[in-house]
């Protein structure tokens, strides 16, 4: 089978379920077909979480709406009758259980993270069977088919959790076997106690990716809204390219570092079997399957993919896309020695497992210790830090308003040269580096800088490649 996903960009509309249709059909052959939830689903249901604390009427209109959405596709597509029906009572039973999840939470006051995984799966729960009824009426022969049905199990870590691929898979590849289409819903799982957990922010592109690991399948095909991966942001630099190949490595690395293209562990089922990752544009469909990017194992000796980049420099051609995000933050702990001082560092990281905050990078100096979080996770790392006092360390302080920029391409860290490239081209550009990291990891050199001067550090390094 070949793994098809449409996320919620292609979900927008009646138009756009009804596209995602024909391009099924245009496969002509069984698909294993994971769907997000409708566009701006998720993001409403996290709202209703907040609502629901104090809003019994926040309830009622969160269901009256997420009703009326999933209806109007529905009848838009689908003629009066039996179908119909059935589909509509399934969209009733299951908006029952997301209003008694909520109720729930207005009358504790509290959401606890097992309630909350449940909630938000509920986007991907009401696209499916609404998807599914839309296919069927376009001619082909499928079926909805739930993760919990169908052996999708999980660590049972809630807000972040991983599949257990070894028990997954003979589970996944008895129940989605047969010679007909399926639609799974995305985003989520089931850990052992029975409790949904989900696998984050845009996760259903991991769910695709775990379903294509143990269907042993052809591809995973992600159906999005761009040409596939870019030479960056078109929004940042209007001559940017599409890179048609890349390695899971880079992938990994970009959506790591900010590339919206695909979830950032989408590559680690797929890689170890050497399944690729086709990145379509459904803007573009036109009744056939041409990927604009391609994902997949490294071709020895390939350090570039032909047409990817206009070669300008001697280390040009080892960059191949940059990516950047606003969403960076640094904590800094300083004191005499504190990088060679054994134990400091394992305390830290200790405490901020303990608390649950995910350490983005680590760079270290003699009297320095700096570590690299996402915004929103600041304030509980800087909490967890100073909960008791570490010998050694006189300050502990939060520099926001930072920004990531990674430039990404295989052969980076081998190519000599290629980080004075990039740097010299943000320095000639006369920003400054707040901190840099090179080495790392093989395929990506990145840059710490000011927020406002994001886009003009990726444009400098852009257009040095």
């Amino acid at each position: 089978k070949i793994v098809v996903k449409f996320g919620g960009s292609n979900l927008k509309t009646a138009a756009d379920v009804r596209r995602s249709a024909a391009v099924a059909a245009a496969y002509g052959r069984p698909l294993a077909i994971v769907v997000s939830a409708f566009s701006g689903v998720t993001d409403s249901l996290v709202r209703s979480l907040e609502d629901a604390i104090s809003s019994l009427e926040a309830i009622d209109e969160c269901i009256a709406r997420l009703r009326a959405m999933h209806e109007e596709v529905l009848y838009s597509h689908v003629a009066a009758g039996t179908e119909r029906n059935q589909v509509s009572a399934l969209l009733s039973f299951r908006l029952v259980s997301l209003d008694k999840l909520l109720r729930g939470v207005h009358y504790i006051g509290a959401v606890p993270d097992f309630v909350r995984d449940a909630v938000l799966s509920y986007g991907e729960r009401l696209s499916s069977p609404v998807v599914a009824a839309v296919l069927r009426d376009a001619g082909l022969d499928v079926a909805e088919a739930l993760p919990e049905d169908i052996g999708l199990v999980t660590d049972g870590r809630f807000g972040n959790a991983s599949a257990d691929l070894g028990r997954c898979r003979p589970l996944i590849a008895a129940a989605l076997g047969a010679e007909r289409s399926f639609v799974v819903p995305g985003f989520y799982g089931i850990g052992d106690d029975g409790k949904t957990t989900v696998f984050g922010r845009g996760g259903s592109d991991y769910t695709a990716a775990v379903l294509a690991r143990c269907l042993d399948a052809e591809s995973l095909d992600l159906w999005k809204d761009v040409d596939g991966f870019l030479s960056c942001d078109p929004r940042v630099a209007p001559d940017s390219r599409t890179i048609p190949r890349l390695s899971y490595a880079e992938a990994a690395e970009l959506s790591y570092f900010g590339a919206k293209v695909l979830h950032p562990r989408t590559v680690e089922p797929l890689e170890d079997d050497g399944i690729p990752i086709r990145v379509m544009n459904v803007e573009r469909f036109g009744g056939t399957i041409e990927p604009f990017s391609i994902v997949g194992p490294t071709v020895p000796g390939e350090t570039f993919s032909p047409g990817s980049s206009a070669r300008k420099g001697s280390n040009a051609h080892a960059v191949k896309s940059i990516a950047s995000s606003d969403d960076a933050a640094i904590v800094r702990l300083e004191g005499p020695g504190v990088g060679s001082r054994p134990g400091i560092l394992a305390r830290a990281t200790g405490r901020l497992d303990a608390a649950g905050v995910n350490i983005l990078s680590v760079i270290t100096a003699q009297t320095c210790i700096n570590l690299l979080f996402r915004r929103a996770d600041v304030a509980r790392a800087l909490a967890a830090l100073k909960a008791e006092t570490v010998p050694g360390v006189l300050s502990t302080e939060a520099l926001e308003d930072l920004a990531i920029v990674a430039a990404v391409g295989d052969g980076i860290r081998d190519s000599r040269g290629a980080a004075a490239s990039v740097l010299g081209a943000v320095a000639d550009a006369g920003i400054n580096v707040v901190l840099s990291q090179a080495g790392a990891s093989p395929v990506a050199i990145y840059l710490i800088v000011r927020s406002d001067e994001r886009e003009r550090a990726v444009r400098a390094i852009h257009d040095a490649i």
